[in-house]
């Protein structure tokens, strides 16, 4: 019983850093960090020059912000944005199982793949070659459960390098200006049940986690943030492991 409740405590003590975190509670803001009304600019000029690359379509703007989405106050040098807005979502693409070798140019992860107990997708049987290269998602995308059971665990993991993923699975490719660690901890902050929809197949409503009103700090303080997330999370493992 003692293990249990300590798994339960660990669990809401996580959460609670999380939500810290998100409120701009977690680190001091230093009022020399550029806000993030400017890093909104970088990226919407980012998100211009990919769309006239033809590297992402333009899709339709979505409806502003209203007060009575915000949840709570944040930080004078934060804004409120869109989930879509930091972030670009993308699907996995299954190749063919002829494609799929023991050594070619990109890894290739299925869903079981993320069983691992790591921030990071590092261990790799399979590879696919440049006939996928379209459905590459880049290094420090974050991936998780997009169909099937697995989206109720609730996984996330970050790829270390260039790599395809199968079908089920979902992929957020943040902005160049966005911490790629800070928006893992933000994505890890939902609460995943509220996107599922379905109960034979659970899928996540990728309109609804794309419209998802969340709050954006400087990028400086996005780095702090993460950095003290790891540091608190790697404190509580430690204890967990103690105690056990």
């Amino acid at each position: 019983m003692k293990t249990n409740s300590l798994d339960f405590d660990a669990q809401a003590l996580r959460e609670k850093i999380l939500d810290l975190a998100m409120r701009g509670k977690l680190v001091p803001q230093d009022p020399n960090d550029e806000p993030a009304s400017v890093l909104l600019e970088k990226i919407k000029a980012e998100k211009a020059e990919l769309i006239k690359e033809k590297k992402i379509k333009k899709i339709k703007p979505l409806p502003p912000i209203t007060d009575d989405e915000k949840p709570f106050d944040i930080p004078d040098s934060w804004e409120w944005v869109r989930f879509n807005d930091i972030g670009i979502m993308k699907n996995g693409k299954t190749p063919k199982k002829t494609d799929v070798k023991s050594n070619a140019r990109y890894p290739y992860f299925k869903v079981k793949d993320m069983n691992i107990n790591s921030l990071y997708m590092k261990i790799v049987e399979n590879y696919v070659d440049e006939k996928y290269e379209s459905q590459i998602f880049p290094k420090n995308t974050i991936i998780y459960p997009k169909n099937g059971g697995a989206v109720l665990t609730n996984k996330k993991r970050i790829l270390i390098q260039d790599s395809l993923v199968d079908l089920n699975t979902g992929g957020i490719i943040p902005y160049e200006n966005i911490n790629f660690k800070f928006l893992f901890y933000m994505f890890q902050s939902f609460d995943i049940k509220k996107y599922v929809k379905g109960s034979a197949v659970p899928t996540i409503n990728a309109k609804k986690l794309r419209e998802t009103v969340v709050p954006l700090p400087p990028l400086s303080e996005q780095s702090r943030i993460a950095a003290k997330i790891a540091q608190l999370f790697a404190l509580l493992r430690k204890v967990e492991s103690l105690l056990k």
